[in-house]
């Protein structure tokens, strides 16, 4: 019998456990998520240095559909890790892999790891309980833009609850909170249903994890006019309730 091990990293180095390290040196084989999500110091390389073995770069074609290769390395007997960024199964479709292995009478194993989803929620000091559906924000397709994010944003404000707004990559784009919100507001302004605007304070994480990292809230029209320096790119977005609690209000105003 042969173990899956779905491997969290965390957001950097510094938050790799003991407990990831010891699965991913058991591993016979071990695959590195160049797709869900992006470190400021963890990449194939550095884990290589880190633990001593070979670490494979896995595409989103390899472990969302090629199962193929993955299993088969099962099925001879070997241990294999999937270590993924931040956790291995939060705003990922590492879920699929791990029924597919499981079916076959494999072992699975979930290490969890700190997630970019979590860690926004701590640093903006919102109430945990207050946040509704997560959606990503993604690049027009065609010149398409797609507008469920301003429909999730929509109905979670409806029902006084923040919203977790994830930023699309494309071709190895990372893309910025600018620009997530210039496509927020050119919805809006198609829409008009008074979903977003100028003036509301959303939060801006910037590099979480990293010596670097900043978060921010800030009105939108901040944001948008570039007089804000924004840290490179990976970002994230949290777009609060309109009716906030005093305390969270309070809160914001720590991260102004």
């Amino acid at each position: 019998m042969s173990y899956l091990y779905l491997v969290g990293l965390g957001l950097s180095k510094r938050f790799l456990t003991k407990k990831a390290m010891d699965y991913l040196k058991d591993s016979d084989l071990i695959y590195f998520d160049t797709y869900t999500s992006f470190s400021c110091d963890l990449s194939a390389e550095s884990l290589e240095e880190l633990i001593g073995k070979r670490v494979i770069p896995a595409t989103r074609a390899l472990l969302e559909t090629g199962f193929k290769e993955i299993m088969s390395h099962l099925e001879s007997g070997k241990n294999v890790a999937i270590a993924s960024v931040g956790d291995p199964v939060i705003a990922t479709t590492h879920v699929s892999l791990a029924v597919e292995a499981k079916n076959r009478g494999h072992e699975v194993v979930v290490v969890p790891g700190v997630s970019v989803h979590c860690y926004i929620i701590s640093k903006s000091m919102l109430s945990s309980y207050k946040f509704g559906r997560s959606v990503t924000v993604v690049y027009p397709y065609n010149d398409v833009i797609d507008y469920a994010p301003y429909y999730v944003v929509k109905e979670n404000r409806e029902h006084g609850l923040h919203t977790i707004v994830y930023l699309d990559v494309k071709d190895g784009k990372f893309m910025d909170a600018r620009e997530a919100l210039t496509y927020l507001m050119k919805m809006e302004e198609k829409r008009k249903e008074n979903v977003i605007s100028r003036e509301d304070v959303v939060v801006v994480g910037q590099r979480l994890g990293c010596d670097d990292e900043k978060v921010i809230a800030k009105t939108v029209k901040d944001v948008l006019e570039g007089n804000l320096d924004l840290s490179p790119p990976p970002h994230i977005i949290i777009i609060p309730a309109r009716n906030l609690h005093y305390m969270e209000v309070e809160a914001l105003k720590c991260l102004h």
